[in-house]
């Protein structure tokens, strides 16, 4: 049976973020679909009102996922660790600049970091970065890596301007624009953090345990590619919740977590009803819940690397704290990790 792994050398010891450039308030993107809102007659105002997102952020159109990554890296290691010290690269972004090659080596050569670097992409939906993090946790615990980055880019400009675009054919229905739905709320930004030996950087947030579990039998719900997404919203939230309960569940029988065991929950969000019902599935406190999807929307795999640094930013981790980091990916999956601030 797979065990849950612990983690006693490995520490978060870097991080930054990278923010889209233009923001796109839900009251624009409305006005740009006004005309199939009316021929449906949906109410005015849906977009905030069901989603709960204000705005979201976007690249350029013709900027690559790649390059969320790659500023949000530099930006990390302009504030002082020697990028000639990093060993792996893992990326996990949802998008791509291409199929091929993978993006961690497009990323690893525009960052400057030379052949001893092993890189590869992780894809697992929206759940790459965490297990990004705990797969690179897992090589500093067995002495196979020294730092390890992670990174991912999503630059959601051009799937928003795809959806806009079908969204106004003559022939859409209500059904149709609701499968369509979910790719409204999608924003871009760039994450990247460094883990690293914890001996080292005594300071730095330490990395204590994960747990996962799956349910393959949803990997329908959403389905999406380089030029489209569906989703059956309804669907993916009712069984991303059930498997989010399982998943800390599961954290609770092995490792003791309750609600109450985290002073600040760190996780991917897509919606103001998806964050409510999971955090009410898992009885969170609600004011230890950090929400960035008003103002940034779903960043996918960027939302809880993101969201730690802007937390961070804000004093809102402090000495003491016990950190939960957690998301679910399309497919379905979810993963959780403890964190520890000495």
């Amino acid at each position: 049976m797979r065990r849950e792994p612990k983690f006693t050398k490995a520490a978060i010891v870097a991080w930054s973020r990278d923010e889209g450039l233009d923001g796109l308030s839900s009251v624009v993107l409305e006005e740009a679909l006004a005309p199939v809102i009316e021929r449906l007659r949906l109410p005015k105002g849906l977009l905030s009102s069901m989603t709960g997102i204000d705005r979201r952020l976007l690249y350029p159109s013709d900027w690559p996922p790649s390059r969320g990554s790659i500023r949000a890296a530099e930006r990390l290691f302009s504030k002082g660790l020697d990028r000639t010290m990093i060993d792996t690269i893992y990326s996990a972004s949802v998008g791509r600049d291409f199929l091929e090659p993978s993006m961690a080596s497009a990323i690893q050569a525009a960052l400057g970091l030379g052949g001893g670097v092993k890189s590869l992409d992780l894809g697992s939906a929206c759940l790459g970065f965490i297990d990004g993090l705990e797969l690179a946790a897992l090589r500093i615990e067995a002495d196979l890596s020294e730092y390890v980055l992670v990174v991912a880019g999503e630059n959601s400009r051009p799937l928003l301007e795809n959806t806009i675009t079908k969204l106004l054919a003559p022939e859409i229905t209500v059904k149709d624009f609701f499968d369509n739905f979910a790719s409204l709320t999608l924003g871009s930004g760039g994450a990247a953090m460094v883990v690293g030996p914890a001996d080292r950087h005594p300071a730095a947030p330490r990395l204590i345990c994960s747990v996962s579990r799956s349910d393959a039998t949803g990997n329908h719900f959403c389905r999406g590619d380089f030029t489209s997404m569906t989703t059956d919203s309804t669907g993916l939230l009712e069984s991303g919740v059930e498997l989010a309960r399982a998943t800390f569940d599961r954290g609770g029988n092995l490792f003791g977590w309750t609600g109450s065991s985290f002073d600040l929950i760190i996780c991917h969000q897509v919606s103001e009803v998806n964050t409510k019902r999971f955090r009410q599935a898992l009885d969170l406190n609600p004011a230890a819940l950090v929400e960035t999807y008003p103002e940034y929307g779903n960043m996918g795999p960027v939302a809880v690397p993101f969201t730690f640094d802007l937390a961070w930013e804000k004093g809102l981790i402090r000495q003491g704290q016990r950190l939960g980091l957690m998301g679910i990916g399309s497919g379905l999956c979810c993963s959780m990790m403890e964190a520890l601030v000495p």
